[in-house]
């Protein structure tokens, strides 16, 4: 097409207005039908540049600005104006903020402080009096135009940065202003040129007017002036405003901010206006790509508008539809990116609105969608490189997201992405080095360059990918000179941040350290790689991950060998060395096992496989400064934390896991090597310790002149003897370290393997392979053994179950024998009561009879010679009954109050003093002497638990004896103070007595009370003095007290007693004599009766009033007719009171010694008629005293007499 450069700025009219509408937006004003464009001005003059009518100059430049572009352009980048914030532009004219104040302090005011209550603005200025932005008025495709490509390259910087929104032109001009007419032309003027320099745009223009006083809203003036200015400028009154210079400055730009925000407003919606009128005429199904690009324009202002609802209905508008369209081996890298862009827009936003699962799942469906993607126009290195940026750069929208407050699990956490980033990143480095490498790229670089010349030089290629003129040659220049491990680091650093911050995700740490470290390894960042490694493989051991130990033990011996670290090394070699996951080439293993003993005997190791000639070089200058250093290198190997090629196991020859003082005990070490040759050895070590503190350690070695040689797949057996000390006993002993030396201690290089033995398991032990099973021992013995203290060689002869007696001093004698090969001095022989009984029983022990207090007793004992004995003799004594008591004997340290012994003993050419301890204890039983057994009862023979004052009663008392003999001497008794004995009694019964458990004795006595008590008291004590029958405790008599009868002493008021004869004769009337006393200060009244009975016939008082004057008696007599024979019941007195406790008292009380009873014989007896009365009158009065033995067990008296009757026939 011809170009034709008036044509653009050619007025409409000339053309005049046709019949037809414009095919743009169906409006008839205006439609241009020449060349047969039919369009109206607006529309040609907005798609003028799309359709070829551009001025040259201008063509041109954009010709070297996008082959620029393409020629270093990469297809994973995504344009800064993606990611940036999405201000409206807002140009400022006018303001010389150099040479005026005034215009210096409105603009640090307009973009100082910009806080988020503000507008987001962004505000440019222009300095000058051209303002000519020519440059910023790119024209929008036409819709022909739209198969060429869905969005031009620079079309959101030129939104950003060059079109603006608002224009703002600042006139210093006063109302008063004497050159105001001047002033009016000029401002004029400006307007009117800063219209023609962005005529084909429609930015609003806004004037504002400099003033150096604030004007009142009522000022005619102003408002006149104001008219004027509006009217001479061609402007609405709505975009003229007035800001003064006052000290309120601040508040008036913020007040002129947001007038031009709303402006800014309305200017992005009428373009959104004009893109939906624009969009509504499409047909989706033709104009597929035009339709994305209005989508995608629509969201681009809505976030412009900060409208991020209607940007994201719009983004995802225009996805979907990218997703419609066909993706042909040649729109394919076009559609990846701007899918990408869209893609990071729908994301940004779901974040932003905290709707992160909407977004996960865009991204998922988006990669899903295009990870196979690929075109002929794009190397495999580029495929990788875009899917790497797409998870990178929605790693960064998550994390920033999480940095927002967005909550994140294990489970799905920004790490994960970063992850994956990195692995595309590592994937197109390695993509990128097939590619260089490929043959055949030589004859494709020399077409394909030849191809992009013709083509770079007719075809401009101005959207966003597209690659007219790609070359694979270009794209792998462009490529090498990319860092792809900086960047991989990056992205695995990032992935680490996270993934630490789960407890639970360990392994992916680690595996992300493993690849760390391959990374490190590429850049030649050997420390780094190191440490990484090393970091990494301890855990990964203790996992059982051998896959990424087996790739991790070959680059980290690399950068050990190429950093001179011969710790390091040594290690990585043992496990390399390892047959489960090590090296299993034959010459390899050799190789390695070689460079090892090389190293040990100070020689440099040979150079590791991968290692290139420059790094050879500074690893061997390296070693040589290592081992030119006139010191010994000690590198000491923790082979316990490696899976070494060594297998240890080892323990105690003890399978009770038990050792003595003094008593030698063997600790057996097994040695297994798997590596390909003999292993010399310089010595064995074994560290023992006692307890856990590390001061009581010691270290037992292998002979010097012993150089153990570790034989391949051979077992070795060591043996170490160790003596338990006397400090040891109570402990535990136990190994802590097991270390093989290799080398010279005079040779550069001194390598020791040690293994720490403090975590392993108490019964039998493995100490090495832990990945493996190592070869059990033909016993399992254990780790660690405890110490028991020497045994003592004493025989103690003494007696057992024996009794003894309360109150008696025992004599109790201990012989000690010494069964030991040596003398024993310092013997101290202690006796005390066993802990579970001491403080309960009260035993004591003493020296001799006087000094027999003590609870413990210690004896100093002489020094014993072999086979000797010593006896010594002390005495018990007990204050409490008990049947089993069981007393220590100790011999052993003088500590605690023990007895002690201490011998010498040569054990293994040392002398060791030994303090024993002997624990014997004897059990024996503490018994009283007899048993003394007491009640009380009353005159009827009736056991009674109280008694009442002044009523007679009987003490019973009974001896019993126990199993040991005893003499009773004496007895003494002695009542209390309220009690008094009616007959004194002098007890011989007991006098010079031997008492067992087969006899007994006993004594009666009849007591009085004579006052009452509140609590129950002992009536009497009766003391006895007794000794042992044999003599074999003592000597001296014993007295022992024992308390009788524990009762309590109430009073009644009247105490009744009776005296009836001993028995009655059928149809005999005898006489019954009632006694009733009054046992208190006062007069008491009662009401007396007698009970009639079938069995008798009485004469007397039946039933009267009786009143007994204080301490008095009454006697009452009755003539009794038995009627029938047999036990009857005599006639029962009823005693009454006005008071009910007195009554209730007199029947509990008052007739116990009162007779319920007689025996009445048949009339044929014995007894003659003329001394019936008499025999019955003086039985009763002397009722008492006869002692007889009734029924009951008890002692009542009675005096009996029988005669025949005479009769004659």
């Amino acid at each position: 097409m011809v170009l034709n450069n008036k044509l653009t700025y050619s007025h409409p009219r000339k053309y005049g207005p046709g019949s037809r509408k414009c095919r743009v937006c169906s409006s008839h004003h205006g439609v241009i039908r020449k060349y047969n464009l039919h369009m109206c001005r607006r529309c040609f003059r907005e798609y003028a540049a799309d359709i070829g009518f551009k001025k040259n100059v201008i063509v041109l430049f954009e010709m070297m600005a996008v082959q620029h572009f393409f020629h270093g352009m990469d297809i994973s980048e995504l344009p800064p104006e993606l990611s940036c914030p999405t201000l409206q532009l807002i140009v400022l004219l006018g303001l010389d903020v150099r040479n005026n104040l005034a215009h210096k302090n409105i603009w640090e005011a307009l973009i100082m402080n910009r806080r988020p209550d503000r507008p987001p603005l962004n505000f440019q200025l222009v300095s000058g009096d051209s303002h000519d932005l020519a440059t910023m008025r790119t024209k929008e495709p036409s819709q022909e135009a739209a198969v060429k490509g869905i969005l031009k390259i620079d079309w959101m910087a030129k939104h950003l940065h060059r079109v603006p929104a608002v224009l703002v032109l600042f006139v210093d001009l006063d109302w008063n202003s004497p050159f105001w007419n001047e002033k009016l032309s000029e401002c004029a003027s400006k307007i009117q040129s800063i219209r023609h320099s962005f005529y084909g745009r429609n930015p609003y223009l806004a004037l504002v007017l400099v003033q150096s006083f604030v004007t009142l809203p009522t000022d005619e003036l102003a408002t006149q002036k104001a008219a004027e200015l509006c009217s001479s400028c061609e402007l609405s009154s709505k975009l003229l405003f007035i800001l003064p210079q006052s000290e309120h400055l601040f508040g008036y730009v913020v007040r002129l901010e947001f007038a031009f925000y709303d402006l800014a407003q309305n200017y992005y919606q009428n373009e959104l206006k004009l893109l939906k009128s624009k969009k509504e005429a499409l047909s989706r199904t033709v104009s597929q790509r035009l339709y994305v690009r209005y989508s995608f324009k629509q969201g681009f202002f809505s976030e412009l508008r900060q409208d991020a609802h209607s940007a994201l209905k719009y983004y995802k508008q225009a996805y979907q539809m990218l997703l419609e369209i066909e993706p042909v081996d040649a729109a394919v890298t076009e559609l990846k990116v701007i899918g990408g862009y869209l893609t990071y827009k729908i994301c940004r936003l779901y974040f932003k609105h905290s709707a992160s699962s909407e977004s996960m799942s865009h991204f998922q469906k988006h990669i899903e969608y295009f990870r196979n993607k690929t075109s002929k126009l794009e190397a495999e290195f580029e495929h990788s490189a875009w899917l790497s940026k797409q998870y990178s750069f929605f790693a960064e929208l998550f994390d920033a997201a999480v940095q927002s407050g967005l909550t994140t699990s294990s489970a799905e956490h920004p790490g994960f992405y970063y992850q994956t980033a990195a692995d595309y990143m590592i994937r197109r480095q390695r993509e990128f080095e097939l590619s260089s490498k490929d043959g055949e790229n030589e004859t494709r670089r020399v077409e394909e360059a030849e191809e992009q010349i013709s083509t770079a030089t007719t075809t401009v290629v101005g959207y966003c990918g597209q690659r007219m003129g790609w070359s694979l040659s270009s794209a792998i220049d462009s490529e090498g000179r990319f860092d792809h491990s900086s960047v991989a680091v990056g992205l695995l650093c990032n992935a680490m941040a996270h993934f630490k911050n789960y407890p639970r995700s360990v392994r992916s740490r680690h595996c992300l350290l493993v690849r760390l470290g391959m990374q490190y390894v590429r850049q030649g960042r050997l420390e780094q790689a190191l440490q990484a490694f090393l970091q990494a493989l301890g855990p990964l051991r203790r996992a059982r991950w051998t896959s990424l130990v087996s790739a991790c033990l070959a680059p980290a011996l690399r950068c050990a060998h190429a950093l001179a670290r011969p710790k390091e090394y040594v290690a990585l070699v043992l496990e390399l060395l390892n047959v489960e996951y090590g090296v299993r080439e034959p010459a390899r293993r050799v190789q390695l096992q070689r460079n090892l003993l090389a190293l040990s005997s100070g020689a440099v190791p040979e150079p590791e496989e991968g290692a290139d000639r420059a790094e050879s070089d500074a690893a061997l200058m390296a070693w040589q400064r290592l081992l030119l250093d006139s010191t010994t290198t000690f590198v000491p190997v923790a082979a316990g934390d490696i899976n070494a090629g060594l297998t240890v196991t080892g323990g105690f020859f003890s399978p009770e896991g038990m050792a003595v003082v003094a008593a030698p005990t063997t600790f057996q070490l097994r040695l297994k090597s798997d590596l390909p040759e003999p292993l010399q050895l310089t010595k064995v070590s074994v560290q023992f310790v006692a307890g856990n503190d590390p001061a009581q350690s010691w270290t037992l070695d292998t002979p010097v002149e012993q150089r153990p040689l570790l034989q391949p797949n051979t077992t070795h057996l060591f043996e170490f003897h160790i003596c338990p000390r006397p400090e040891h006993a109570g402990g535990e002993i136990h190994a802590t370290s097991i270390t093989l030396h290799i080398g010279q201690s005079t040779s550069k290089v001194y390598i020791t393997l040690m293994w720490d033995v403090q975590s392993v398991s108490s019964v039998g032990f493995c100490v090495s392979n832990l990945g493996r099973k190592a070869a059990k021992l033909p016993v399992e013995l254990p780790k660690r053994i405890k110490v028991l203290p020497k045994p003592p060689k004493l025989a103690v002869v003494c007696d057992d179950g024996f009794a003894v007696l309360i109150g008696e001093k025992y004599l109790y004698r201990v012989t000690v024998e010494n069964l030991e090969n040596a003398p024993i001095s310092k013997l101290k022989l202690k006796v005390f009561e066993s802990a579970n009984s001491r403080c309960q029983h009260g035993i004591k022990f003493g020296y001799n009879i006087e000094q027999c207090d003590g609870a413990a007793l210690s004896l100093e004992l002489d020094s014993l010679m072999p086979n000797c004995k010593a006896t010594s003799v002390f005495y018990i004594t007990m204050e409490k009954t008990v049947d089993n008591v069981s007393m220590h004997m100790q011999v052993g340290p003088c500590l605690l109050s023990v007895i002690t012994y201490e011998v010498t003993l040569n054990v293994e050419n040392m002398d060791m003093s030994c303090n024993c301890t002997l624990d014997r204890t004897v059990s024996f039983s503490s018994i009283m002497p007899f048993v003394v057994e007491s009640y009380m009862c009353t005159t009827m023979g009736q056991r009674v638990n109280e008694l009442v004052v002044k009523e007679d009663v009987l003490l019973w008392m009974h001896v019993r004896g126990v199993s040991v003999p005893t003499l009773i001497c004496s007895c003494t008794l002695h009542l209390c103070d309220k009690v008094h004995m009616n007959n004194p009694i002098d007890y011989q019964t007991f006098d010079n007595a031997v008492i067992d458990s087969d006899t007994s004795l006993s004594e009666i006595c009849s007591v009085r009370p004579v006052g009452a008590t509140t609590e129950p008291v002992s009536i009497a004590h009766a003391t006895f003095c007794w000794k042992r029958w044999n003599e074999t405790s003592s000597s001296e008599m014993i007295s022992t007290s024992f308390s009788l009868c524990n009762v309590n002493i109430v009073s009644c008021p009247v105490i009744v007693s009776c005296v009836v004869p001993s028995f009655g004769v059928m149809y005999r009337p005898f006489v019954v004599k009632y006694t009733i006393e009054n046992t208190t200060e006062k007069t008491v009244q009662l009401e007396a009766t007698f009970e009639s009975s079938e069995r008798f016939m009485f004469s007397g008082m039946k039933k009267d009033l009786l009143k007994l004057t204080r301490l008095s008696k009454l006697e009452i007599i009755l003539n009794v007719l038995p009627l029938i024979d047999g036990f009857s019941t005599l006639p029962r007195l009823q005693l009454l009171s006005s008071s009910e406790a007195v009554t209730s008292s007199l029947k509990q009380y008052s007739q116990r010694n009162v007779p319920l009873t007689i025996l009445i014989t048949p009339k044929d007896s014995t007894v003659s008629s003329s001394q019936d009365s008499k025999i019955a009158l003086q039985d009763a009065e002397n009722y008492c005293s006869v002692q007889m033995v009734c029924a009951y067990g008890c002692f009542v008296n009675a005096t009996v007499s029988f005669q025949p009757k005479k009769t004659s026939h």
